[in-house]
């Protein structure tokens, strides 16, 4: 990578401490998440082949719960850099380059996140609307689980504005200083 590591890296200061918050707040979500499946798949592997008794819709929740480590995650990689990235064209860029490959980076985050989130935003509002339930064993209202794509799309969102933030401060210092 021609640019510096840290560029990518957490936002710093007043921004990266808010992003920080909201950041382990929802990768304790995403944990919590992956330690309930981790649970209910070992309680369902234990009652199938020990006691030829499955807990029903086990399968199902898991499902669900997998949506909420994706989508609450999400911000917590997002704030780490733990993404994928393909830097082929930032490092022939050079450093100024990289920064501005940065920024518009950040804004397609935002955009695709405000999507995100309008989407599940009308998802929800029509499960609601029309009463849509789980088709599975558990038949539980399908705006439960699709909640998760309307809060994940809203972290993430306010992840892709604080990186944003935190790019525009550091560009302007270093363009300062160049």
């Amino acid at each position: 990578m021609a640019h510096d590591a840290n560029e990518t890296a957490a936002p710093k200061g007043v921004v990266g401490r808010l992003a920080k918050v909201i950041g382990v707040l929802s990768g304790a979500v995403a944990a919590l998440a992956i330690l309930a499946v981790l649970v209910l798949t070992a309680v369902n592997v234990a009652g199938r082949y020990l006691f030829s008794a499955p807990l029903r819709g086990t399968e199902e929740a898991t499902g669900f719960l997998v949506v909420v480590m994706v989508m609450f995650g999400a911000a917590e990689a997002y704030r780490r850099g733990d993404h994928i990235r393909i830097d082929i064209l930032t490092e022939r860029l050079g450093p100024r380059g990289a920064r501005w490959i940065d920024l518009l980076s950040h804004v397609a985050v935002g955009i695709f996140a405000a999507n995100l989130l309008r989407t599940g935003l009308h998802t929800v509002e029509f499960s609601r609307m029309f009463g849509a339930y789980s088709p599975g064993y558990l038949q539980i209202p399908m705006w439960l689980p699709q909640s998760a794509l309307v809060v994940g799309g809203a972290l993430l969102l306010a992840m892709a504005a604080l990186r944003l933030i935190d790019c525009i401060l550091s560009f302007t210092r270093k363009e300062r200083h160049l």
